[in-house]
C-alpha cells in the first residue's frame, strides 16, 4: 500500500494560538489537495513552550485541536502532533491523533527536557507510546527528546507499527543528532519515520533564545532518508507500507529477539 504523508515544520508563535491554527489549516488544505493521508505537526504547535499556561490559552488550544479534528475529517486525513494536555497539577505535553483516526490522545511526553526547564511548566506523563490504527496504517508517535531514549521508542517495534511520527522542537546546534536518531529509530524498529521539527526562533523557561532548522524528514524501514526539507515548509512524500513487511522478512529481528527470550510481550 502506497500513501502520501506530509509534515509542516512551521515557525510556531508562542501563545498565539489563532496564528498557529491558521498556518495549520492552510497546510491542511494544501495536503488535502495533494491527496495526503497523514499529516505531522511540530511539538506544542498550538502554543509553543510558555513560562506559564493560563486557563484561557489552554481552552484556546483545545478549541484549535477540535477545529483541526473537524477539518481533517472533512479532508479525509489523519493529523498527528503535540499540544498542551490535561495533567494533575500542570499541563502535559500530549500527543494527539485527529481526523480519520478519531480524536485520540494516546501518550503524554515522559522525558522532560531538563536543560530548558521543560518540567517547570509541564507535567511528565507516566505511560508509554501507543500504536493507533488509522486509515494510513498502524501509527505510533513520540515526542522530540524521547528520540534519545530507546526505552520509550522501542514501543513502536513491540507494537509492530508501520509509521512513527515525531513532533519536535529540536534546536541548533544539535540537529545532526536529530537527523541521526531519526534514521536510527527507523532502522532499529523497522518502520517508516515521519519527523517534523519546527522552524524559527523561540525562548524557553531558562531564558535563552533557540534557533530551529525547520526540518522534516521521512526515513524508510532500512534507516535511509527518503525525503527531506529544511525550509520550514510543507514536506509531501510517498511511503510504501509494504516495505515495512519486506524489511522485517529480510532482517527477522522480531523472530530472533523472541528466540533469545528478550521479547517483553
Amino acid at each position: 500500500m502506497t500513501l502520501k504523508v506530509a509534515a509542516l515544520s512551521f515557525d510556531i508563535r508562542p501563545g498565539e494560538v489563532k496564528a498557529n491554527l491558521d498556518s495549520v489549516l492552510s497546510a491542511l488544505n494544501d495536503a488535502r489537495e495533494q491527496g495526503v493521508q497523514l499529516l505531522a505537526l511540530p511539538e506544542q504547535w498550538t502554543t509553543s513552550f510558555l513560562s506559564s499556561y493560563t486557563s484561557e490559552v489552554l481552552e484556546e488550544s483545545e478549541s484549535a485541536l477540535k477545529c483541526v479534528h473537524r477539518e481533517a475529517l472533512a479532508a479525509n486525513l489523519t493529523v498527528v502532533g503535540s499540544a498542551p494536555g490535561r495533567g494533575n497539577k500542570k499541563p502535559t505535553n500530549e500527543i494527539h491523533f485527529l481526523g480519520t483516526s478519531g480524536n485520540v490522545r494516546p501518550y503524554q511526553k515522559r522525558l522532560m527536557f531538563s536543560p530548558t526547564g521543560e518540567g517547570r511548566t509541564l507535567e511528565a506523563g507516566a505511560g508509554l507510546p501507543k500504536t493507533v490504527e488509522t486509515p494510513a496504517g498502524r501509527v505510533c508517535a513520540y515526542i522530540c527528546y524521547d528520540l534519545r531514549f530507546p526505552e520509550i521508542t522501542r514501543e513502536a517495534f513491540y507494537e509492530q507499527a508501520d509509521i512513527v511520527v515525531i513532533p519536535a522542537q529540536w534546536p541548533r546546534p544539535r540537529t545532526d543528532a536529530f537527523d541521526l536518531l531519526v534514521r536510527a529509530r527507523a532502522a532499529e524498529n523497522q518502520t517508516w519515520v515521519l519527523a517534523c521539527n519546527r522552524s524559527g526562533k523561540a525562548g524557553f523557561a531558562e531564558g535563552r533564545e533557540h534557533s530551529f532548522p525547520g526540518t522534516a524528514i521521512v526515513a524508510n524501514p532500512m534507516g535511509e532518508e527518503a525525503a527531506r526539507i529544511d525550509d520550514g515548509g510543507l514536506l509531501v512524500a510517498e511511503v510504501d507500507i509494504n516495505q515495512v513487511e519486506a524489511a522485517r522478512r529480510s532482517l527477522p529481528c522480531l523472530r530472533d529477539l523472541r528466540k533469545t527470550g528478550l521479547w517483553p510481550r
